[in-house]
């Protein structure tokens, strides 16, 4: 008998320990004409300055009440418990049914070629209502609110850095690339992403790039590479040039065929970072140590290996949690363009990148100047750039500046800060002279 009573003691207290923080479970938020439904945990503790907030986003055909059961996801709650994350996660809507309550869902993500789960709906205005809704009932910390995903989720995690980049401070997408045809405008800010795919996975989000799924028809629209999707927020960023820190991990699980590696690109504009991991000979399933996934049911479904050497969500965390949101949306709009970068192309020419302005630009502007006379030596040199970069002669100046001026269709930015520090008055058209110098402007 007292075997007995001690396993039920034994167990009673393990489930005490393990019940953590607190499911709310079938919230709902009217948006957009439509009745959206979430959940919520709440972690058992909140750390002092806030709480971070995580939107943790399920994949295509999938809903917010079965993403956390398998794979790495399964851990956020575990991580939150630790951290003192408030996760909200939330349901998509049925690409068939325009249902926002069902079980197989999809998030309107960036690709502008996928008719067969097009939804329609306003899902970035809902994550940014959702912000609103937390702000409004818990003590958060809205320098540290974050986004994940797999797949669609993924996908829908670039969506917000592309249209929340004020809000969303870093995205931690696995086995998703950007979309070929996309719909999404550029990011406005630099914002830090980690990313982790699979490089077996060749049908549901093709590690080369190409049509998801459906390689006939491509009704679910194209992607393109995992590595291009790296070099865009790489180059997006302006992190440092060179082959990055790279980490190879110990492969804890020789028998799953497969290993992990990563390559981190810091020193970005306003401390942005890209992190890539790539698992190497991974399917379209997140790497995980504790939560593994049956081997046939993956090669029956056709998803491929998953790899057991890493936990996929304890590595995102650990960059999502130093990430912070700079704030730089204040600015004038359009207003100067963000970090500089300058240098020699060949014998006699200079390559230019910058990142982001703070406000709407649809071209940029490039003045160059002598520092020996200050703002009033500024001349156009280029005009009307559509991307972030250009290469112009060397010039026989030996005190050269440059001044890179975002423009809209109707007018440009300012022209740097005057000598009280306030943002010097916008040009009336694209590409026009700078105004009058302020003696002290800088």
């Amino acid at each position: 008998m007292s075997r007995h009573v001690v396993v039920v003691a034994i167990t009673v207290f393990a489930m005490g320990l393990a019940s953590g923080g607190v499911w709310r479970e079938e919230q709902t938020l009217e948006h957009d004409g439509l009745t959206r439904y979430f959940r919520v945990y709440v972690p058992d503790f909140e750390p002092p300055g806030g709480m971070p907030l995580l939107f943790v986003l399920h994949g295509g055909g999938g809903d917010m009440r079965s993403f956390l059961d398998n794979g790495t996801h399964a851990e956020w709650p575990e991580i939150a418990d630790e951290e003192g994350i408030l996760l909200i996660v939330p349901n998509g809507v049925d690409p068939l049914t325009g249902d926002p309550s069902t079980n197989d869902q999809n998030w309107n993500d960036c690709r502008a070629d996928a008719p067969r789960v097009e939804t329609g709906a306003d899902d970035v205005g809902f994550i940014s209502a959702l912000i609103d809704w937390a702000a409004a009932r818990y003590a958060i910390d809205l320098d540290r609110v974050y986004a994940t995903g797999s797949s669609n989720g993924g996908l829908m995690s670039y969506r917000l850095a592309f249209e929340l980049s004020d809000r969303i401070a870093a995205i931690a997408p696995f086995i998703a690339n950007l979309a070929a045809v996309s719909e999404c405008p550029s990011p406005r800010h630099p914002i830090s992403v980690f990313i982790c795919n699979g490089d077996g996975e060749q049908t549901y989000m093709p590690w080369a790039g190409g049509c998801v799924v459906d390689k006939e028809t491509c009704e679910r629209g194209s992607v393109i590479s995992a590595e291009a999707t790296r070099e865009y927020w790489i180059a997006h960023n302006l992190t440092e040039p060179g082959p990055g820190e790279f980490t190879a991990y110990p492969d804890l699980d020789p028998f799953d065929d497969t290993t992990a590696e990563s390559t981190l690109y810091s020193r970005g504009y306003e401390g942005a970072e890209v992190i890539f991991y790539r698992i190497r000979n991974g399917g379209h399933v997140t790497p995980s140590i504790d939560h593994r996934r049956s081997r046939l049911a993956l090669q029956l479904l056709g998803l491929g290996l998953q790899n057991h050497d890493i936990e996929g969500s304890r590595q995102a965390w650990a960059f999502l949690a130093r990430q912070r949101l700079t704030g730089s949306g204040s600015g004038t709009n359009p207003g100067v363009a963000g970090l500089l970068r300058l240098q020699r192309d060949g014998a006699d020419e200079l390559r230019l990148e910058w990142a982001g302005d703070c406000g709407g630009a649809s071209a940029y502007g490039i003045y160059r100047g002598d520092l020996r006379i200050g703002y009033e030596s500024l001349a156009a040199d280029a005009c009307g750039l559509s991307a972030r970069q250009a290469t112009l002669p060397l010039g026989p100046g030996e005190a050269d500046f440059f001044l890179v001026v975002p423009a809209t269709a109707e007018g440009e930015g300012s022209y740097g800060f005057d000598s009280a520090g306030a943002p010097r008055d916008t040009a009336s058209e694209p590409c026009g002279p700078p105004l009058p110098p302020d003696s002290c402007a800088r």
